[in-house]
């Protein structure tokens, strides 16, 4: 365990990339020409996604050669046939946000970030799947107090759910199955072992991202920006951490 690497990279998808990474493949093989918005948006998010990735290899000396052998689970989450490597991916918006565990035994990890580029019903989606408890504290109490405004704790109380549910290719349709509790910080569901989730409202984007700590085990995750050809450490930003089944008897799913 003491070789454990964990790393969060995330970049603008129109961020200038090495000449290498800019042929990466269009849906299809269509030009860019060819490409509606939607998918040229798309488009310029995978191929990020895919800098990013090689990136971090690189930056841990891993073998980028293993990008060429990514799979994707029924669920569609991405994964590599690795004992020691696991990785996720999220976008939003203009956004790309990756994050990569290296560890003597794999540990799950899982990423979300969410561009809140319209005004959504957040009240009515937070009644959807969230219990009364977690509601009160996050519209009447105003918790936590770190979050001023609803639109923040809503996304609060949405990304750590994706977050946890993405670490084992779970579908959002398992939301109402994460019980979260704003004052005391904690996640708890079946979907996840035990680990901790960082939330961050700070950036152009809300960002959540869970690893799996054992508890024999402390973890000081690195979040970095790529930004004009280089990764940028984000240090000054002080995010909300949460704690994943805390002292309950759960297994990782497989």
């Amino acid at each position: 365990m003491n070789d454990t690497r964990l790393d969060i990279l995330f970049a603008h998808h129109d961020e200038t990339l090495p000449a290498a990474f800019l042929d990466y493949a269009t849906p299809s093989n269509k030009p860019l020409s060819a490409l509606s918005e939607r998918q040229l948006k798309k488009w310029k998010s995978r191929r990020m996604a895919h800098f990013l990735l090689h990136q971090l290899f690189e930056t841990h000396h891993l073998d980028t050669s293993l990008l060429a052998h990514i799979q994707k689970t029924e669920s569609g989450r991405p994964y590599l046939e690795h004992p020691q490597l696991d990785f996720n991916i999220s976008h939003s918006g203009d956004w790309v946000a990756v994050i990569l565990c290296y560890s003597s035994s794999k540990l799950a990890v899982g990423i979300d970030i969410e561009h809140p580029q319209k005004v959504r019903r957040y009240h009515d989606l937070l009644h959807y799947y969230a219990k009364p408890a977690e509601i009160s504290a996050l519209t009447e109490a105003k918790l936590p107090s770190a979050l001023p405004e609803f639109e923040q704790r809503f996304y609060l109380s949405w990304c750590l759910r994706e977050a946890v549910l993405k670490s084992q290719g779970v579908g959002i349709v398992k939301l109402s199955e994460v019980e979260h509790h704003p004052a005391e910080k904690t996640i708890t569901t079946a979907y996840a072992p035990h680990g901790k989730l960082y939330f961050y409202h700070q950036l152009p984007f809300y960002l959540a991202y869970f690893f799996e700590q054992p508890q024999s085990v402390l973890l000081s995750p690195t979040l970095s920006q790529w930004r004009e050809g280089q990764a940028h450490p984000l240090n000054a930003l002080q995010p909300l951490i949460y704690s994943v089944n805390e002292g309950a008897v759960c297994q990782k799913l497989t």
